[in-house]
């Protein structure tokens, strides 16, 4: 019989206010979705036990960073430690994806470059502004592992992305 192998991950959730953020970390943890919008103030942190194939258990800490520009003072701190990175882009809005590349991608860089990044495509229950073409051209720009189309509303793939990134960090960092 193996042993179980324990480990706290810290993810970073990051990209524009109104992406959906705050949304697909609270599908995830309690499978709820609520239509609310009230914009984070700093981070929210939430935790979730998961567990992964081989025997592995994780601790998943999910640090939902706001997106205003006031907290850009705040966000080394916040960064500091991550495993993982999910980057969230709005998929009805274009500027979402811009962003990604000019801002959010230079902090990452400089703050946890080594850890994986997943890009998710949010609301794709309300169509699109971007062509496939130039999402994976994101993806490739960003170094992204994967680039996943999500739907807090409807939970399309909330649980693969989660569960994804804690396999990723587990294969970098351990």
């Amino acid at each position: 019989m193996s042993k179980t192998i324990k480990y706290t991950l810290k993810i970073i959730v990051i990209g524009e206010p109104a992406v959906g953020k705050t949304s697909l970390v609270k599908k995830f943890i309690t499978g709820q979705f609520t239509k609310d919008y009230r914009s984070s103030i700093g981070t929210n942190i939430f935790t979730k036990e998961l567990k992964l194939e081989k025997n592995i258990d994780i601790k998943i800490q999910l640090w939902d960073i706001a997106g205003q520009e006031r907290w850009i003072s705040m966000r080394p701190s916040y960064y500091s430690g991550a495993k993982g990175i999910i980057i969230v882009g709005d998929l009805t809005r274009r500027n979402t994806f811009d962003q990604i590349e000019k801002f959010w991608i230079p902090d990452v860089k400089q703050y946890c470059a080594q850890a994986p990044i997943i890009l998710l495509a949010n609301k794709n229950d309300l169509g699109t502004e971007l062509s496939e073409k130039e999402i994976f051209s994101l993806e490739k720009k960003i170094n992204a592992i994967s680039i996943i189309r999500t739907s807090a509303k409807t939970g399309e793939n909330v649980e693969l992305v989660f569960k994804l990134i804690s396999e990723e960090a587990v294969k970098v960092f351990y």
